[in-house]
């Protein structure tokens, strides 16, 4: 009877998405008026993106191991200056790879447009495809908070930009 009831017990785990795995990211832009920079901080899974790198790249980064590649920040940053693209004011503005760290299975990347040209926001814009060309159901979750303006997008391929007008 026991072993019916934990069968029971079990098996609408198993069949409502315990093997689901859902492909998400999230980004938090916050503009820092004191040093006129946006401040970015985007979360990716680990797993996703070593399958990333060995599919794009053909490289085993091994990341948050001791086997990580020396390299990896490199091929993180190449990748991201590839597939997400930051906008003030209409204008397509350059973005600094800070660094990198690991919160358990996340890997958080740091980065920061400094010194923006104009001291008046308009208009801020973020086009974010990344890991779209691995998973075509990625979602990117992308929060902008501006001059106490806060406004959440989802990314998705077919729709891969977000923009807010201040």
């Amino acid at each position: 009877m026991k072993k019916y009831l934990l069968l029971f017990l079990l098996l609408p785990l198993l069949s409502f998405g315990v093997y689901h795995k859902f492909y998400v990211s999230v980004t938090d832009v916050n503009y820092a008026e004191e040093d006129q920079a946006l401040q970015i901080i985007s979360r990716y899974f680990i797993d996703d993106m070593e399958k990333l790198f060995k599919e794009r790249y053909a490289i085993n980064a091994n990341l948050k191991t001791k086997k990580e590649l020396e390299n990896v920040d490199f091929y993180i940053e190449k990748y991201l200056h590839d597939k997400f693209i930051v906008y003030v004011n209409g204008e397509e503005v350059t973005w600094n790879f800070i660094g990198k760290e690991y919160d358990v299975d996340v890997m958080k990347c740091y980065l920061e447009v400094p010194k923006l040209k104009s001291k008046k926001i308009h208009s801020i814009s973020i086009q974010s495809k990344v890991l779209f060309d691995i998973y075509p159901e990625q979602q990117n979750v992308v929060h902008i908070n501006i001059e106490n303006r806060k406004k959440s997008f989802m990314l998705i391929k077919q729709n891969d930009k977000a923009m807010l007008k201040l």
